[in-house]
Order: structure tokens, then C-alpha cells, then sequence
């Protein structure tokens, strides 16, 4: 099985489902033959309607036929995986749909605890596509009431505090990039649109491969060059061939400091033992990230083994 974790929500599939397409709040998974499993979702407050969430697959395509069923009307593996999600607080309502020869089967799903409003779809192209579907549905997770939340996408993982908001992410041959954003008003929750007003900016890089990259250059020379936030000229760059870092004043003066608008930045930026890779975490901003709290974000930006997917 391989694990995904994208802003929020995290669930595992089995060899071969890949990302076809992402969103923010949405996955679509595929395989070889077509999209196996699509999912999206966002966070609700007050009370909860599962038909008003049903009434939204048909919105896209109405000669869609949805109807809402109950557990006598599902594959026992499925309803054995919602009432493991209930032991989580998930509450759920399952459904099928079919236009034309196509069909599928899904749940819209609820935890009234953090809030969390899921929709989650299965292409079903025979039978023997049921048991699947349940098993990934039994791992689905919701890890936004959590302190820290993880993501795992294209075989990079890393954890962020959970009062960073997704901001930007792309996935390019050779450079992956994903940028988070904290304001200074109250992180997740503040008013101020993300990326938007004082704050903290927190940037994942990969770029591959690294022994091209670097083949004429030096690490520190090649983080000056290409990265998104590189160190300010002025700002000298600590570490080896292998390992650089830098922390420091990116913009100052006489009227930024009077203004508390003085703009920080720390880097770290490694070579990977395995996967030739570079990898680089960056924050930078007017609201400073704690040492400790970087330090342990780089910590935990790494290569997911290819034996793990």
C-alpha cells in the first residue's frame, strides 16, 4: 500500500493508484486503465447535511444517477470499513451512482468534532474492484484536530504545524514545491487571505538530479542560484558540500524595524544519501519560526524509501 497525505486528510492505496490530478482539498487517484478513486472535501461549521453533499456529485453531470443506501444495500467489506471510520468519529452515509455503463460507490462523510465534510468516490469496473475500494476507505484519516499535520505526495513526506495553511504546491518534472503560510494574526484561523498581511512563509523543495545539478557548482553557490527564498548575498551560508544552512535578516531598516515589518529568513538546504536528490526547507517572513520548531520540520522533510511504496 502506498500513503497519501494532502492537507488534512490522509488515507493509504494499493500499488499502482497514483495522483492524477490535485487540489487543494481534492485527489483524484488513477491506474493504468483510468481514475480508481476520487476525494474532496473542506472543513463546515454548524450542522451538516449529507444530502446537500450528495446533491453535489450530480451538480457536474446530470445524467448521473446517485442514490443514498444503507448498509444492507453495500458489500459487507464496506460496511465493516465505515463502522471502523465511526470508531475515529466519522460519521458517514454511503451512496452509488452509475451513468451509463460506468458505476461507483462512495460516502459522504462527517466528523462533528473538527469539523471535517468528505466526499469520497470509488470507479467501480467489475466486482472485484469492491474490496479494494473498502480497504483504502478503512484507512481514510482526518488529521486536522491534530497539533502537526503530516503530508506524503510523490514520494516526499514531511510534517508541519498544524497553524500553516496550504498556500501553493507544484509538482514539476525535477522540481516539487510546496509552500505553507502562517499569519501573524492567528495562523490557520486568522482573517487575512493566506499568503496575504504579516506572517510566515514555509517552503518544501526537491529538485533532482542532484548530481547534475551540482555537477559544476557548489551546493551553497547552486541554493543562491535556484531556490525560491535563496539566502540574501549579504547573509553568510554555514555547512560542507553536503549540508548548508543560514539564518539571518532577508530586508531591514531604520523604518522596518520601527514598524516591526523586519523580514527573517532561515534555510536548510542537503543532498539525499539515497534518490539523488536535493532537498531544501525554507521560512521566511516577519513573524520568525522558532529554531526548535525549524529544526524539527527539516527533520522531518525526507525521501519515502521505495520499498515503503
Amino acid at each position: 500500500m502506498v500513503d497519501f497525505a494532502w492537507n488534512g486528510i490522509g488515507l493509504a492505496a494499493p500499488l499502482g493508484w497514483e495522483p492524477s490530478a490535485i487540489e487543494r482539498d481534492g485527489l483524484l487517484l488513477a491506474d493504468g486503465a483510468g481514475p480508481v478513486c476520487e476525494l474532496k472535501w473542506n472543513r463546515v461549521q454548524g450542522s451538516f447535511s449529507f444530502d446537500k453533499h450528495l446533491k453535489r456529485l450530480t451538480k457536474g453531470n446530470r445524467s448521473a444517477e446517485v442514490r443514498a443506501v444503507g448498509p444492507d444495500e453495500v458489500p459487507s467489506d464496506w460496511a465493516g470499513a465505515l463502522d471502523r471510520l465511526a470508531e475515529s468519529g466519522l460519521r458517514a452515509r454511503s451512496f452509488l451512482w452509475r451513468a451509463g455503463e460506468n458505476r461507483g460507490l462512495g460516502a459522504a462523510l462527517h466528523h462533528p468534532g473538527t469539523g471535517l465534510a468528505c466526499l469520497i468516490q470509488f470507479f467501480i469496473r467489475s466486482a472485484a474492484d469492491e474490496a479494494p475500494a473498502a480497504r483504502v476507505m478503512a484507512t481514510l484519516r482526518d488529521h486536522t484536530a491534530g497539533k502537526i499535520l503530516p503530508w506524503t505526495m510523490f514520494g516526499l513526506a514531511a510534517r508541519v504545524p498544524a497553524d500553516f495553511a496550504l498556500d501553493t504546491f507544484s509538482f514539476r518534472p525535477g522540481h516539487y514545491r510546496m509552500t505553507f503560510w502562517r499569519s501573524a494574526s492567528g495562523g490557520r484561523s486568522g482573517r487575512a487571505p493566506v499568503g496575504k498581511g504579516p506572517g510566515v512563509r514555509l517552503d518544501f523543495e526537491r529538485f533532482a538530479p542532484a548530481s547534475v545539478l551540482l555537477k559544476r557548482t557548489t551546493l551553497e553557490a547552486w541554493c543562491r542560484d535556484r531556490l525560491a527564498h535563496a539566502p540574501p548575498t549579504v547573509l553568510p551560508v554555514e555547512g560542507g558540500p553536503g549540508l548548508v544552512s543560514w539564518c539571518g535578516e532577508a530586508r531591514t531598516s531604520l523604518l522596518r524595524r520601527a514598524l516591526r515589518r523586519v523580514v527573517r529568513t532561515c534555510g536548510r538546504a542537503w543532498t539525499t544519501d539515497a534518490g539523488n536528490a536535493v532537498l531544501a526547507v525554507t521560512a521566511t517572513g516577519t513573524a520568525p519560526l522558532a529554531e526548535s520548531a525549524f529544526n524539527d520540520i527539516c527533520g522531518s522533510f525526507t525521501l519515502v524509501p521505495e520499498e515503503a511504496v
